[in-house]
């Protein structure tokens, strides 16, 4: 268990808490389609359902890290990373990215945002997968929101494309493991 200096203490997901990233990205989901406009195709329930398979698939595969990060005993926010990256990124890039490591589902309570939980969460699954030896991760937005932090750290996008019968821009971001270390350091919101 990775413990922080406060009351945040972060680990590894089990199968067992399946109904509580569920929930977790529920309410996040909801919260984040209150703001943002992807038009009539994509849904808050199709997203978590989306998700959720992602989920189901990673535990039956043993293919995905998710880490969890509780304040007491609350679930307050995910990250995970796995390969190959989701569909979404492989039909965007042509499967280029298919052998990176994706690095995604960082999803805070909406309650608890802006607290410095998704940095630290991002700080975690980065310095983990340093210890791996992975080198490049990519990771992905469709929310405008996470579009404006993820420039704001990383800088423009390395693939930046209209989400095919959809009203939204996919942004895709490959970047080096070290360096986004080095740069979540410096980083001032």
């Amino acid at each position: 268990m990775f413990m922080n200096k406060d009351t945040l203490n972060i680990r590894k997901a089990y199968p067992k808490d399946r109904e509580l990233i569920k929930e977790l990205w529920r309410r996040v989901i909801q919260d984040a389609f209150k703001n943002e406009n992807f038009g009539k195709h994509l849904t808050p329930e199709k997203e978590l359902a989306f998700k959720m398979r992602q989920v189901d698939e990673a535990f039956k595969q043993n293919s995905t890290t998710i880490f969890l990060a509780f304040e007491k005993d609350d679930l307050v926010g995910t990250i995970a990373y796995g390969t190959p990256p989701n569909k979404g990124i492989l039909k965007q890039t042509g499967d280029e990215l298919i052998d990176t490591i994706e690095l995604g589902s960082l999803y805070i309570d909406p309650s608890k945002q802006k607290r410095g939980y998704g940095m630290r969460l991002l700080m975690t699954a980065l310095e983990d997968l340093k210890r791996r030896g992975v080198k490049t991760v990519c990771f992905d937005s469709i929310y405008e929101t996470s579009k404006k932090i993820w420039r704001r750290m990383f800088g423009e996008p390395t693939y930046n494309k209209k989400a095919p019968n959809h009203d939204f821009y996919h942004m895709i971001w490959v970047v080096d493991v070290e360096d986004s270390i080095e740069r979540l350091k410096r980083y001032k919101r």
